[in-house]
């Protein structure tokens, strides 16, 4: 009997520590379970931030998509301006006669002269220039050289 009474105290102790090794593994777990909610809860938390994020960065691509757009379509109508301006200037040109800017020009040098002194005052790269009027003196200058060089 007190064989089997030590046998008893012996079990009894081994399912203590036993119980006492599940009751700490049992806390582990839940302190593992409530790391776990909480990293999920972060990562739920982020994730709704991302696709906020995504959507406001979406909405700035279509907004710059379009700006980009609006400013190709700008480029085009201006090159179709320019070309339609181009067209217009040389059909305007082809028949000039000139509005008089070498009028009272009677030698080939005074035509020079007055060409450097037009130029001056109409060349692009000055405040008042044109291209359009330096087109015109050119233009008229080519047909005044051509007069006085045959005299």
């Amino acid at each position: 009997m007190d064989k089997d009474k030590e046998w008893l105290f012996s079990e009894n102790i081994r399912l203590r520590k036993w119980s006492d090794e599940l009751e700490h593994k049992e806390k582990v777990l839940q302190e593992e379970k409530k790391n776990f909610e909480q990293q999920k809860k972060a990562l739920e938390i982020g994730f709704k931030k991302l696709a906020a994020d995504k959507e406001t960065f979406m909405a700035e691509m279509k907004k710059e998509k379009a700006k980009i757009n609006a400013m190709r379509y700008e480029a085009e109508c201006e090159k179709e301006c320019e070309k339609e301006k181009s067209f217009h200037h040389r059909n305007k040109l082809s028949g000039f006669t000139g509005p008089g800017f070498f009028s009272g020009v009677t030698g080939i040098n005074s035509l020079r002269k007055r060409y450097k002194e037009l130029m001056k005052i109409y060349h692009p790269d000055n405040k008042y220039g044109d291209s359009f009027t330096v087109a015109c003196i050119n233009k008229e200058y080519e047909i005044m050289k051509e007069k006085l060089s045959t005299k």
